[in-house]
């Protein structure tokens, strides 16, 4: 019997799964990097047959193109790619007995009475989501609720990804070609910081729902202040109303603060935001 590797990745051509895929290379893991198409289950079984990895990270999904936006005109693709492709997964990891990583999404929470903007209250991972307006929110809240079912499932909770290239997907590198920005605080994921940690999450067999964002917020305006400090110093900017916002955001966004102790827990020297952000600059 041929031996198998340590990781496959499914979605590696992505955005989450380049970056897993490069933090595997720099960690130099034993690891595949998969084209299979999620959706279609026979494909996921017989990657994991031909592979026998002792963990699966599954990046394999939609974020909507340009943005999320894109969801409440795409909802058949969206159930598809989003729920049944990670339902698949995770499925036959639970058939024969692989942990399985996947990338869920903060978007599922956004400040109210009991979190107001700016008190430092995150939301936590067994709180109920309060915020559903988007079909792309919709389609992620029915997907945690079904991966309960599943213990050998790590779902990763992302928010507003940030990378040190210049990706599209990257918040950083869609904020800098806005003239106009909202100017809200939120948790976002630095992957740059967190990417890493994924590799030994799933060697410490560790499952369930973690936020996974740096600790703390950041406004859009404090990250174009470190691009302009660290970077091109002529950028300027102009804050968009809340009336703009809303003309320009078909489906609505939501903003928030997400508890992270779960994960500083295990993971204690992650960066405050702030500090990713200025050091993710200086790179």
């Amino acid at each position: 019997m041929s031996q198998g590797v340590d990781f496959l990745v499914f979605g590696a051509k992505g955005y989450f799964g380049s970056h897993l895929v490069k933090a595997l290379e720099t960690q130099k893991r034993s690891f595949v990097a998969s084209g299979a198409r999620v959706e279609f289950r026979d494909q996921v079984e017989k990657e994991i047959d031909l592979h026998k990895p002792k963990y699966v990270l599954n990046a394999a999904g939609l974020a909507g193109t340009p943005n999320i936006d894109w969801f409440e005109t795409h909802q058949q693709e969206g159930i598809r790619a989003n729920i049944l492709g990670s339902l698949n997964v995770a499925d036959v990891c639970a058939q024969k007995n692989l942990h399985c990583t996947t990338f869920g999404t903060g978007f599922l929470y956004t400040y109210d009475e009991a979190h107001p903007k700016g008190s430092g209250i995150g939301f936590k991972e067994d709180e109920p989501a309060n915020y559903s307006k988007p079909y792309y929110c919709k389609l992620r809240i029915w997907l945690e609720e079904m991966l309960k079912a599943y213990p050998n499932v790590l779902n990763l909770r992302i928010s507003l990804p940030v990378t040190d290239d210049d990706n599209p997907k990257s918040l950083y590198a869609k904020l800098v070609k806005f003239a106009k920005i909202i100017d809200i605080p939120n948790s976002i994921s630095i992957i740059d910081d967190l990417w890493p940690l994924i590799p030994v999450m799933a060697e410490k067999n560790i499952t369930g729902t973690f936020n996974f964002t740096n600790p703390g917020c950041i406004t859009n305006t404090e990250i174009l202040e470190a691009y302009k400090r660290h970077v091109d110093p002529s950028k300027t900017w102009e804050v968009a109303s809340a009336e703009e916002a809303a003309n320009v955001q078909k489906a609505g966004r939501p903003n928030h603060e997400l508890d992270v102790s779960k994960m500083l827990a295990i993971f204690p020297d992650v960066p405050h935001v702030k500090v990713g952000i200025d050091n993710l600059m200086k790179r």
